[in-house]
């Protein structure tokens, strides 16, 4: 069974695997191929269901029975992503932490990542132009990929856009002339990694349930967006006491800020979805926060910032290096 898996560059890898193969052989091959198969833990593969909905495949579960496919002559097609975020300098590879970039830049592009300002939303395509054009050069500037960034808007509200926004970004391009491509890449991860919407998964609702818009599920909890002002309530893991789906409805039970048990009910847009929202909450929760996961530790690495710093002029430095935990799906059923 061949799976065409699209970066998020929108290059293909051509995997072949087994039409019985559960999910995690797909994404291990994938890594395989792209050299990250000793931090495939982070990523995850989605695809798209008969409604045109995005979903993580389960990567326990056989693929054919999750796509509903397999058994044609046709390829199955999944997307390579970031499931769960980290810092750059806890990345070991700087493969992964290319990958990272590319997510990165894609939730940019796509708005998903909400920057502040237009200061360092400046900054930031700075970095992207050096990551990909490398240094500032008057007679070939990188208008392409100035014009595709400059559509991006900081988070609101915020002031109008300055008249000299691309003047800017052309400055601090040449600030950092002289940069290495993977270097930028790193710095444009640190900025992001200190985002609001840093790996926040976000689900949707066209029904508004108790005025709730959408619901952000990342690394410290979620995070309940109301009404078109966005007013946003977080709600860390700590706080949370049980969440359930059942058909399309979502419901959790939380402590308040006043230590009182509140309920919030959520209506999304499928039951499909709904099970996400539930999956998203418990493999964040297990994979950054859960004691059993991580008290079971393996034999693979993360770096410091130092071992990191060290590392992108050596690679194979062995400063900075740590236990890192297993993936929340393998501790759940005790592997």
């Amino acid at each position: 069974m061949w799976c065409l898996v699209s970066q998020a560059n929108s290059v293909i890898l051509e995997v072949q695997v087994d039409p019985r193969a559960i999910g995690r052989e797909c994404l291990e091959k994938a890594c395989n191929c792209l050299g990250i198969s000793k931090e495939c833990d982070y990523f995850g593969l989605k695809y798209q269901n008969a409604k045109g909905e995005e979903l993580w495949l389960n990567l326990r579960n056989p693929i054919d029975r999750q796509t509903g496919g397999g058994g044609g002559l046709a390829p199955l097609r999944f997307a390579l992503r970031v499931k769960f975020w980290v810092p750059p300098h806890l990345l070991l590879q700087e493969a992964t932490r290319h990958q990272f970039y590319l997510h990165s830049r894609l939730e940019l592009v796509e708005g998903r990542l909400k920057v502040p300002d237009w200061c360092s939303l400046a900054r930031l395509v700075a970095l992207v132009a050096q990551a990909e054009a490398g240094d500032y050069d008057p007679l070939s500037p990188p208008h392409g990929l100035y014009s595709q960034c400059c559509q991006i808007q900081p988070d609101k509200p915020c002031d109008p856009k300055p008249n000299d926004f691309l003047h800017r970004i052309i400055q601090q391009h040449k600030e950092i002339r002289g940069m290495k491509a993977s270097t930028a890449e790193y710095w444009l991860l640190k900025e992001v990694s200190n985002l609001d919407t840093f790996g926040q998964e976000m689900f949707h609702s066209k029904f508004g349930s108790n005025a709730v818009s959408m619901i952000g599920v990342g690394p410290h909890g979620i995070t309940v967006y109301r009404g078109d002002n966005e007013e946003k309530q977080n709600i860390p893991y700590t706080a949370i006491q049980s969440a359930t789906s059942q058909r399309r409805m979502f419901h959790l039970i939380y402590l308040s800020l006043d230590g009182e048990e509140t309920s919030l009910d959520f209506k999304l847009d499928s039951s499909q979805s709904a099970s996400g929202l539930y999956r998203a909450i418990t493999e964040k929760h297990a994979f950054y926060s859960c004691e059993t996961v991580r008290s079971a530790v393996t034999a693979q690495f993360i770096r410091d910032l130092k071992g990191t710093i060290i590392s992108i002029f050596n690679e194979d430095s062995t400063l900075g290096k740590k236990v890192r935990i297993r993936h929340p799906e393998d501790v759940s059923r005790g592997v």
